[in-house]
């Protein structure tokens, strides 16, 4: 059913623009990359309910010598209006460093970079910690925009909840911490080959569904699979790695969730010392 979930977000996506036609636009003016500063931004207010959609674009940024994405440190609570938000784009980063953000916004935050200026989304780095808390998460291309895939999300630590889909057409690397998705992952939704779209594993946990909803319902007993049968067939085709390849993907089927991590490849033996 994955065809009418993209329709219902097009059709979603439209009416919320049509609704609010503000956009808070990332600026940088201060030149710190504070996202709670409110003179980073064009409103003059720090992104909440009724400044409209949040943009952190190059384009923006007041001063072009300095580009730099906003940061969101040890204490600080960011929480998006509940429309779309665009961003990091085209060569800007977020760094969620201890701090959280949220957004009520279907589409919560959606990115695009290119080979010469792609983007990261950083949640935890140096052990800081950290949440984010998304509706829908769009990294690199995705039924919103294609042209954009040179995406990076990595995770250190901290927690993520991702309460309906993660789009992935970028790459996500979950070096620890926890990221719970309760609805689903549309991987390589637009055909992206495994050498752009790579959900790698190392240190963290990935929680999914128990059933996933196929792609192609056409019959009526193969519209649900077990998610474990998906995370196979990932594996199998190079978009799930473990330890960027060298390790191992382990699944496993709890009461609610399916749980995915990965151990690291077993060290080469001693060799044995020569006999005397």
């Amino acid at each position: 059913m994955l065809y009418r979930k993209i329709s219902f977000l097009v059709l979603t996506m439209v009416l919320v623009s049509s609704v609010s036609a503000q956009v808070n636009d990332w600026t940088n003016g201060t030149g710190n990359g504070r996202w709670m500063d409110p003179n980073n931004w064009s409103q003059g207010a720090v992104p909440g309910p009724g400044t409209g959609n949040t943009r952190i674009n190059p384009d923006t940024n007041a001063d072009p010598n300095n580009l730099m994405g906003p940061s969101i440190g040890v204490g600080e609570i960011a929480v998006m209006d509940a429309v779309d938000n665009w961003g990091p784009e085209w060569g800007l980063t977020i760094n969620i460093e201890g701090g959280s953000l949220t957004s009520a916004g279907f589409v919560g935050l959606v990115s695009v970079g290119g080979e010469t200026n792609p983007c990261e989304i950083n949640l935890g780095a140096d052990g800081s910690g950290g949440w984010l808390d998304l509706i829908n998460f769009l990294v690199g291309d995705s039924w919103w925009f294609h042209g954009g895939p040179y995406v990076t999300y990595n995770q250190s630590s901290g927690t993520a909840i991702i309460r309906d889909y993660l789009w992935l057409g970028g790459k996500a690397n979950l070096y620890g911490g926890i990221m719970y998705i309760f609805n689903g992952v549309a991987m390589a939704s637009v055909g992206q080959p495994s050498d752009i779209c790579t959900l790698n594993i190392e240190g963290g946990t990935l929680m999914l569904p128990l059933i996933a909803t196929a792609d192609d319902p056409e019959t009526p007993e193969d519209e649900t699979i077990d998610f474990a049968t998906v995370v196979q067939g990932w594996v199998a085709d190079g978009y799930c790695t473990a330890y960027g390849g060298t390790g191992e993907i382990v699944i496993e089927v709890l009461e609610s969730w399916t749980k995915v991590t990965a151990i690291p490849e077993a060290p080469e033996p001693e060799p044995e010392p020569e006999p005397e």
